[in-house]
């Protein structure tokens, strides 16, 4: 960061006295939460996605368990 900016960031920091450290702070608290939004909804989407996956997954075992037991039962009938 240049020298220049530094001072001017002083400077304000002198004009507004603490209620402009708070807003500073208030403000970089404020974008550092917005970023950890997106990092946990876009977490919230992939486990979504692998929820629906899942489900899919175990429908299709369920319907072949179905299936094995109509032909056992079959075998046990014939």
């Amino acid at each position: 960061m240049e020298p220049n900016a530094l001072a001017m960031i002083a400077d304000v920091l002198k004009a507004t006295g603490p209620y402009g450290l708070v807003a500073a702070l208030g403000w970089a608290f404020w974008r550092l939460i917005e970023r950890k939004d997106r990092e946990v909804k876009a977490l919230h989407e992939r486990l979504l996605s692998m929820a629906e996956v899942q489900t899919a997954a175990i429908t299709k075992v369920e319907a072949a368990l179905v299936a094995l037991k109509e032909a056992i039962q079959e075998l046990r009938r014939g």
